[in-house]
């Protein structure tokens, strides 16, 4: 029994001083994967993303308007303030999870850059725009912490 533990032993220690941290980084580094995104690309996805599949137009047509109909589906919610549990949850996730933060990650990526002023003004125009349909919707709703949930950029890797 000493025997087997003794080689097991010597085992261990072998692999323990063969083993090397020398050049691990560049194993763990994808050769052929993406490191940085393009802004442009983002603001791209911003925008597909405040395309609601429902019609988000549809839905917020009614907050807007002077009289209304009491309409029911997608309109509902414009009508005395009812809560549509169909769209409702669908337009928060769609707006200040995804459109605020892209369009937040294009503004900081881009903000230092004079040669990208006329996309940063676009994700500019983009954020407010879902900002407004937040606040129609919602109500107050945070602004300055609005796109920055996780902490980290999802968006853009390592620069």
């Amino acid at each position: 029994m000493k025997k087997i533990y003794n080689i097991f032993v010597f085992a261990l220690l072998l692999t323990m001083v063969t083993g090397c941290e020398e050049g691990f980084d560049d194993l763990n580094t994808s050769k052929t994967g993406a490191i940085t995104l393009d802004p442009a690309f983002v603001l791209n996805g911003a925008v597909i993303n405040s395309s609601f599949p429902g019609g988000i137009l549809q839905y917020d047509l009614g907050i807007v308007q002077q009289i209304i109909s009491p309409n029911s589906g997608v309109l509902t919610g414009a009508n005395f303030n009812q809560v549509n549990p169909n769209n409702t949850p669908a337009n928060w996730i769609q707006y200040y999870r995804n459109v605020i933060k892209y369009t937040k990650d294009v503004i900081e990526k881009t903000k230092d850059l004079p040669a990208r002023s006329n996309l940063m003004n676009m994700a500019r125009i983009i954020q407010s725009h879902a900002f407004m349909i937040l606040t129609d919707t919602y109500g107050n709703i945070p602004y300055l912490e609005g796109g920055a949930g996780s902490g980290t950029r999802c968006c853009f890797g390592r620069v």
